[in-house]
């Protein structure tokens, strides 16, 4: 038995050393990967990062358990954008909730739908120091046609309306978010 473990441990030694020479290799790849990832502003698409650069803190969420990642983070793109051009106060946070639902608008003679409607919801609360200050709801609808022979053509046109959705209520909650800045002063100061 120790005669055995003599010959395999030199065995393990050498390969343990192979794999530090490669891993070694690796190292300037990874590094170059890591720079240029960094370098492009890559992150992930699912990050979650509540902090705006004005100060002022989001949060999006969504009220359905299916697929709603993708309509999260791209509202949460376009609201950064809104929030940090708005100064709010760092104590003020935003909160958004998304609901979204769908439906049949029209069928065909054999029972087939042929245009579909879907609805975005967001409800919108603003507070300061746990307490709400402001709080609403905008809505938005659209429709889209369905082929019943192309489920390809159904999912784009699905997405498409998802995302026209995702930009009407982004225009939305920016109405309601600069008539808050309008009526409401910095807090702890008073005009």
């Amino acid at each position: 038995m120790k005669k055995n473990l003599h010959n395999w441990i030199p065995a393990y030694a050498g390969m343990a050393s192979n794999n530090r020479s490669m891993m070694t290799g690796m190292r300037p790849l990874a590094l170059i990967i890591c720079l240029f990832l960094s370098a492009c502003g890559f992150t992930p698409m699912l990050a979650h990062d509540d902090t705006i650069e004005s100060g002022s803190r989001l949060a999006v969420a969504s009220t359905s358990k299916d697929g709603s990642s993708y309509t999260v983070q791209m509202m949460r793109q376009r609201l950064k954008n809104i929030l940090s051009s708005l100064n709010l106060d760092s104590t003020y946070k935003t909160y958004v909730r998304l609901s979204e639902e769908s439906g049949n608008l029209a069928y065909a003679t054999d029972a087939t739908a042929t245009r579909s409607m879907m609805r975005m919801t967001a409800q919108i609360v603003i507070s300061c120091e746990g307490r709400t200050i402001y709080e609403t709801k905008c809505a938005s609808v659209t429709s889209y046609s369905q082929n019943s022979n192309d489920e390809f053509a159904n999912q784009s046109a699905s997405e498409g309306a998802r995302e026209r959705l995702i930009e009407s209520l982004s225009i939305d909650i920016s109405r309601e978010m600069h008539g808050f800045v309008k009526t409401h002063p910095p807090h702890g100061k008073n005009v």
